[in-house]
């Protein structure tokens, strides 16, 4: 049994999704900033499970802004522009997710309006889904955020112009 202090209740049981063990690994795999992500999502992981936590609890905390798209949503920052997505509730946290910040984002955007239920009666071992979006809505959601970000991308690209190009690239410009 887990009792990591996360704020509003401590933690009692924990969940892993097959994805996010998936994504943990994938992290692993790539070397760089990806394993120092992944080694403190096992970090993280290890204090959740450690008789002596609360001497560590301060070690990790969820980001300021919890995520109003999914119900019970919390990210833990882990450096490095890397996220853990979890979900919490009443003693219970599943782990959903782990990448870059922009990975983590398209994820929950993919994923907005999900809910989690955790089934007490097996013993917290399983997480049930109770509404997914259907892959056309995900589509969608995808779609509007690519248009997003190239809308956003485009503003910035508008308000440079040579001079300040110039400036930037001092070294490159004779």
């Amino acid at each position: 049994m887990v009792d990591f202090c996360t704020g509003d209740r401590d933690v009692m049981f924990l969940y892993r999704e097959p994805l996010f063990d998936r994504c943990l690994e994938d992290l692993r795999s790539k070397g760089g900033f990806s394993t120092e992500a992944a080694r403190k999502v096992d970090q993280f992981i290890d204090i959740l499970l450690k008789p002596d936590r609360h001497r560590d609890r301060e070690k990790f905390r969820f980001t300021r802004n919890s995520e109003a798209r999914i119900k019970n949503c919390k990210k833990v920052d882990l450096g490095c522009g890397y996220r853990l997505v979890c979900i919490k509730k009443d003693g219970h946290l599943a782990l959903l997710y782990v990448g870059t910040h922009d990975d983590c984002f398209r994820w929950i955007e993919r994923n907005k309006g999900l809910e989690y239920d955790f089934d007490s009666a097996d013993m917290g071992v399983q997480v049930v889904r109770q509404a997914v979006s259907t892959r056309e809505e995900s589509e969608k959601n995808v779609r509007e955020e690519d248009d997003f970000l190239n809308q956003y991308e485009a503003s910035i690209m508008n308000r440079i112009d040579d001079d300040v190009l110039r400036r930037v690239f001092h070294g490159l410009c004779k």
